[in-house]
């Protein structure tokens, strides 16, 4: 089975932590992905560029029309993705919990949601 998993932060607060403490937090993730990816179970991982980047697209009244933003208007915002292959729920969840959006950055919002991708 394979999982998509969503990485969330509130952008705001992470944003407001100066660079030079920001770059140790990243630092912290980036090792703590060694272990995540150690799993066999990571099929693709990526971050995403702040939300003021985002487009949605929808169809209204018959024409295609996009906006800038994310849809919800939410203090958290997605930060990354990642797709896990596990035998089962248990495994995925597992495998995601050792991702750094699941073991650190309460103050800034971090968690994941985690979804079965239909196949």
């Amino acid at each position: 089975m394979k999982f998509l998993c969503l990485g969330y932060l509130n952008e705001a607060a992470f944003s407001a932590v100066p660079e030079s403490a920001r770059a140790e937090i990243l630092k912290t993730c980036f090792a703590q992905c060694v272990p995540f990816r150690a799993t066999g179970m990571v099929a693709a991982e990526e971050g995403l560029l702040a939300s003021n980047t985002a487009k949605t697209i929808k169809q209204r009244g018959g024409k295609t029309t996009v906006t800038d933003g994310p849809f919800l208007d939410t203090k958290e915002q997605i930060g990354s993705f990642f797709i896990i292959e596990a035998d089962t729920l248990e495994q995925a969840i597992e495998a995601a919990s050792l991702h750094p959006a699941a073991l650190m950055g309460e103050e800034y919002g971090f968690g994941i949601e985690l979804r079965q991708i239909q196949e």
